[in-house]
């Protein structure tokens, strides 16, 4: 019997040990899925958007798909103003612009916050369309305007138009060349200081002229409020003048017809000429005050200005350099035609590229897609692919 009670108290504590284990696997079962119920309803609760179109609430597809508002921020930002910069080039001169997403995304400032887009009429033919498309959905940068390519025939109104009904607010919009090279943080600097309404800023001309009512702001690069965008934009005064002579000089002659731009600013002898260019004596040597420097109608002469601008930044062989200017360890200089990275850690620059603000977007309304797609257009600090175009010595430009 005792032998028998023993087993059978063994058996009962076994027994009694099993029911035990299996019913704390259950309890721990059910706090798990507690738990994760418990999650499901707070996401649900407190951050309901995750759960709705992620694209839907964004943009409306036929407004600020074109240009976006400064990206959403958690704080407020510094920047207390924007400017858009159109460049106007043309389909074909794809290496100048290659040349000119470098210049620019080497640039920053915490002035402003700036967009820069370059302005193109409608391709000539299929093949510059799918080329336009290909560089456009890689880079996100190209605003094509729904008329044929043209530099006085109403292009920089188009521009204005354009971007005026579209919808997001610039305080600036500004027309550049693309022989001209903007120092962005000293334009931001400069702009800081000028009135937000009715300004009409650039370079007065013609060379030598004083006059601000009989002058006019050089073609190589002016900027707008946006109060003058919306006039430009809607007036009977400019749209029965949109093109035929000079843009330039068609601009001056729309306020002055209308009694507008009444704060008009002339930024030499920040704006000018390259030393190189003789024009008539509106140039001069290059300088770190500068504000725009035009007529570089040559991959050697950007590259000469570049080099000027941000020699501490790359070394001459295509090295980049760490906020210093070193050999290698041990006095080693590096060898020509490598592009090694001095000290082990520097990143090559032409991987890089930021377009100062925003968002990538398809034409809207009206405006012509191309090769099949609606091109888009941009804003925002985007990176080159790492193998960027090599800069080819094509000097051809779009002359003034």
């Amino acid at each position: 019997m005792k032998r028998r009670a023993g087993i059978l108290g063994v058996l009962c504590r076994s027994s009694e040990g099993s029911v035990i284990e299996r019913w704390n696997h259950v309890v721990v079962v059910v706090g798990v899925c507690t738990i994760f119920f418990a999650l499901v309803v707070c996401r649900l609760l407190l951050v309901p958007s995750v759960w709705r179109d992620p694209f839907g609430d964004v943009m409306s597809p036929t407004t600020s798909e074109f240009f976006s508002a400064s990206p959403p921020q958690l704080s407020p930002s510094p920047k207390n103003f924007s400017i858009l910069m159109g460049v106007f080039t043309t389909v074909h001169l794809i290496e100048r612009r290659n040349i000119i997403r470098l210049a620019y995304g080497l640039q920053s400032t915490d002035v402003a916050d700036v967009t820069v887009r370059f302005v193109v009429g409608l391709p000539k033919n299929e093949s510059e369309g799918f080329q336009l498309g290909l560089e456009n959905s890689l880079y996100g940068d190209i605003l094509v305007l729904d008329m044929v390519e043209n530099m006085n025939e109403g292009k920089t109104w188009k521009y204005f138009s354009t971007v005026y009904a579209l919808g997001v607010h610039y305080d600036y919009v500004m027309k550049v060349d693309d022989d001209s090279y903007v120092r962005i943080d000293n334009l931001a600097s400069s702009l800081a200081v000028e009135s937000r309404t009715d300004l009409y800023y650039g370079y007065l001309g013609p060379c030598g002229n004083n006059n601000l009512q009989t002058g006019f702001m050089a073609g190589m690069g002016y900027a707008l409020s946006w109060d003058l965008i919306e006039w430009v934009s809607t007036s009977e005064i400019v749209l029965n003048n949109t093109g035929g002579y000079g843009e330039d000089l068609m601009t001056r002659d729309w306020f002055n017809q209308g009694g507008k731009a009444k704060n008009r600013v002339s930024k030499r002898p920040f704006f000018y000429d390259h030393p190189d260019a003789h024009a008539n004596g509106c140039s001069h040597p290059l300088n770190f005050e500068s504000i725009l420097i035009h007529r570089l109608k040559s991959t050697e002469r950007w590259m000469a200005t570049l080099k000027f601008f941000e020699y501490d930044r790359v070394g001459i062989n295509g090295s980049t350099i760490a906020g210093y200017r070193s050999t290698l360890a041990g006095n080693e200089s590096t060898p020509v035609g490598n592009a090694a990275a001095l000290a082990g850690n520097e990143t090559a620059v032409a991987g890089k590229r930021s377009t100062p603000v925003g968002n990538e977007v398809a034409l809207a309304g009206n405006e012509t897609a191309l090769a099949g797609n609606g091109s888009t257009l941009f804003r925002d600090k985007a990176a080159l692919a790492g193998n960027e175009t090599a800069l080819a010595r094509d000097g051809s430009t779009q002359s003034r």
